[in-house]
């Protein structure tokens, strides 16, 4: 009996080690993200990302701040670092993001929250503009801009920007970005009460 307990005492701290066994996670040598410029710094999610990957985070964010310091701060910028066996890596900075592009073009800083809704006006040449600036990004290099162009309008109907044929007049686009802005304003405000309520359910 005493040789039977013995038995299932040392299976059982057995099973309990193997539990405590830590499964090392292999993080890919690419790293695609999107980073501020003039604005990386080692607190999450880059720092972690690039300290999981054994980069020099200090380090990188001086190059990369620098890389970007003829960009206004806070632009966002598609990334990719391709961190090599050496613990070096290569950088690639692309332009901003397609749908950073197309709310500043549309003088919008938030695309629809509903579906019928217009957030903002752009005109074909907007995305045309906007198409070769996307063009020379490295991953771009060789799609026809007219492809390039198809994929802004989707993602124009995506945030709710209205393309149309014809170059916008600046009084009416004037007068819809003023009554847009009372509607983003009632938006923030129900959005606000609305959390405001359930926090006063949950205490």
């Amino acid at each position: 009996a005493n040789t039977f307990q013995n038995m299932s005492s040392k299976a059982g701290a057995i099973a309990r080690v193997r539990k405590k066994e830590v499964v090392k996670v292999i993080h890919s040598a690419l790293l695609r993200t999107n980073i501020k410029s003039q604005m990386a710094s080692a607190a999450p999610p880059l720092g972690p990302q690039l300290g999981q990957r054994g980069v020099n985070v200090a380090n990188f964010c001086k190059e990369f701040n620098k890389e970007t310091g003829h960009i206004k701060p806070g632009v966002p910028l598609p990334t990719r670092i391709q961190v090599k066996p050496d613990r070096s890596y290569d950088l690639e900075i692309c332009s901003p993001t397609s749908s950073w592009l197309l709310k500043q073009a549309a003088g919008i800083r938030r695309g629809k929250q509903n579906a019928d809704e217009i957030a903002g006006i752009l005109s074909v040449k907007h995305i045309y503009e906007i198409a070769l600036v996307k063009s020379k990004d490295k991953a771009l290099i060789g799609v026809p801009l007219q492809k390039i162009c198809r994929d802004l309008v989707k993602q124009c109907f995506t945030l709710g920007i209205k393309v149309q044929n014809e170059d916008l007049d600046p009084e009416e686009l004037g007068k819809f970005l003023e009554e847009r802005k009372q509607v983003v304003a009632d938006q923030l405000q129900a959005f606000a009460d609305k959390k405001a309520a359930k926090m006063l359910r949950t205490v």
